[in-house]
């Protein structure tokens, strides 16, 4: 659907016998939109996931057409069943039976249905370690590129993240800002986020680094025979993961084949962090280079063997930028599906593997990691939700990042729009 010559709600219903209405509408100034919507003759059904027949036109099943009324002001008004969870087309054929337009909606479970899909970033730099701008722009750069929630993680400091937190408050956004910091501790070099944790696990260690050394010491769960490097970093780094979830955080394995010149953790230290699977997030997509790829499909691999041992891995896709207005930013993101836009439900959603990681990179196809389900209803939000959603946020964030004296009054003016449009395309 080209979300700029029509209009398509809601685009999301509850997967059961009722009989649907979906209304389809010409935007406002397209004649495009318009001339297609008059000429409409019948709008026939077709299920993707149902039985296709070689010998059908464009080797679909076709279904029954489906009754519509076309309202005084040119709007469809189209009713249909969605008795099973698939995606669902809305195929508008002209009065010779050929198809000029067509649509799509996603029928859902009702678990599914009753959450909603909220994609962001947590792990990204602010000049107060090693990025480039202040973290109330980069918050709100967020926001322009189509976030609902992010976090700022500067290296070893979580004050920043506070100041991102802040300056959003001001300007009342409907984005969710959490706490946040990348976690580095000596001795140890594994990469690892604290994602909305109360406290920060760098100041614990500054301020009680010989507790921590103890504590990492006193991990004798592990096999004799490791190096003494590969016990301290495994022990430090789920001593670690249980601090952050002290604080309530969400703790994230980060980047595991990332390779400056070579992997800059041992092979057995992923090994072990993955057997063990102590943390609550993986990092699948994170922030690489073009002619770095290759670190991200070896992460997707390990991912998936693992996975088909079994094991619950929430996985996460994070963009680990330095700079808002350049490459890496936006490239790679998690959609989250959860009941509401707080923190609180959004970690129960990832650790309950409610959440997909996203790798777009520009001019590129889009991959998707997480459980089947979950990845097919996302490539259909980015076709179908997202890029009106990502309008509207784009709007608001061009407004923050202006950082103008009247911003926080005119931001008054886009409250509520993004949650509205969420209601507008789920069905009531």
């Amino acid at each position: 659907m080209n979300h700029l010559l029509f209009k398509v709600f809601p685009l999301v219903v509850k997967a059961d016998q009722n009989v649907k209405t979906i209304t389809i509408q010409a935007s406002g100034h397209s004649c495009t939109g318009k001339r297609i919507l008059d000429k409409t003759h019948q709008v026939r059904k077709i299920v993707m996931g149902g039985p296709v027949d070689p010998a059908a036109p464009e080797w679909r099943q076709p279904e029954a057409l489906l009754p519509f009324d076309r309202l005084e002001n040119g709007d469809l008004e189209v009713r249909l069943t969605c008795p099973a969870e698939d995606e669902y087309m809305l195929a508008l054929e002209d009065e010779n039976g050929t198809e000029v337009q067509r649509f799509s909606i996603y029928a859902l479970k009702e678990d599914l249905f009753n959450l909603r899909p909220y994609k962001g970033d947590f792990h990204i730099h602010s000049c107060n370690s090693d990025g480039k701008e202040t973290a109330s722009y980069v918050a709100a750069s967020c926001r322009k590129i189509g976030f609902d929630f992010m976090a700022l993680t500067d290296h070893c400091r979580y004050e920043p993240s506070l100041e991102a937190m802040e300056a959003m408050k001001k300007m009342d956004t409907d984005m969710l800002c959490c706490p946040g910091e990348e976690v580095h501790l000596p001795g140890n070099e594994v990469h690892i986020i604290n994602f909305g944790g109360s406290f920060s696990v760098n100041q614990f260690v500054r301020d009680n680094e010989e507790l921590y050394r103890k504590e990492v010491a006193e991990r004798d769960d592990m096999p004799k025979d490791l190096p003494t490097v590969t016990r301290f970093q495994v022990a430090a780094s789920e001593w670690t993961f249980d601090k952050i979830r002290e604080g309530n955080g969400i703790a994230m394995f980060c980047h595991p084949y990332w390779r400056p010149g070579h992997n800059y953790i041992g092979e057995d230290v992923v090994d072990l962090l993955h057997e063990r699977n102590r943390f609550d997030v993986l990092e699948v997509f994170g922030g690489f280079y073009r002619y770095q790829v290759e670190s991200n499909m070896l992460a997707l691999s390990r991912y998936m063997e693992e996975r088909s041992k079994g094991k619950k891995i929430p996985v996460a896709g994070i963009s680990d930028a330095h700079g808002c207005d350049g490459d890496l930013f936006g490239w790679y993101y998690t959609i989250i599906f959860a009941d509401e836009l707080k923190f609180e439900s959004l970690a129960t959603s990832i650790r309950n593997e409610q959440c997909v990681a996203v790798h777009w990179i520009p001019d590129e196809h889009p991959i998707i990691a997480g459980p089947f389900r979950l990845t097919r209803f996302a490539h259909f939000l980015l076709r179908e939700f997202y890029p009106a959603h990502d309008d509207l946020c784009r709007v608001e964030g061009e407004i923050m990042c202006r950082n103008e004296e009247n911003a926080a009054e005119l931001m008054k003016y886009r409250k509520g729009s993004v949650p509205a449009y969420f209601a507008q395309c789920w069905e009531k």
